[in-house]
């Protein structure tokens, strides 16, 4: 049984623009990122707030209370204690999910791949897009 070739025949001009739009979409994420940790912990706040009025109200068992004797910090006045509650699930609201953090590392060096492809490949005169080429930048697509 012989072995097929793949000829892939895509245009140099689509794959910029895919690549342009893969790099200002990395940038978005990587600007709004602070903004969207910070709705996260406000959202988060709230979710607490909302968790605390339910035991206040008393909806929940609370059990394994303990003391913590050994609080590395001993705060002068102030007895800390560790206990669970149980809440019904049907009172607790969903918690907030957190956002995917995209870190400074990983957004500098996906920014210098897309900048480094984005160059050769506007450098490069052929019309299409050889098959090594498209698997080397189809990562970052």
């Amino acid at each position: 049984m012989a072995k097929a070739s793949l000829n892939l025949k895509i245009k140099k001009a689509n794959i910029i623009k895919s690549l342009e739009t893969a790099l200002a979409e990395r940038v978005k994420r990587y600007a709004e990122q602070e903004a969207k940790e910070a709705k996260h912990l406000k959202d988060l706040e709230a979710y607490y707030a909302t968790i605390a009025k339910l035991i206040k109200a008393g909806k929940g068992k609370m059990s394994d209370i303990t003391s913590d004797n050994w609080h590395w910090r001993k705060t002068k006045g102030v007895t800390r204690f560790s206990l669970t509650v149980e809440l019904p699930a049907s009172l607790v609201p969903k918690e907030p999910e957190a956002p995917k953090s995209y870190s400074e590392y990983e957004y500098k060096s996906d920014k210098e791949a897309l900048e480094n492809a984005l160059r050769l490949l506007k450098m490069c005169e052929d019309e299409y897009v050889s098959a090594s080429t498209l698997k080397s930048v189809s990562e970052y697509l």
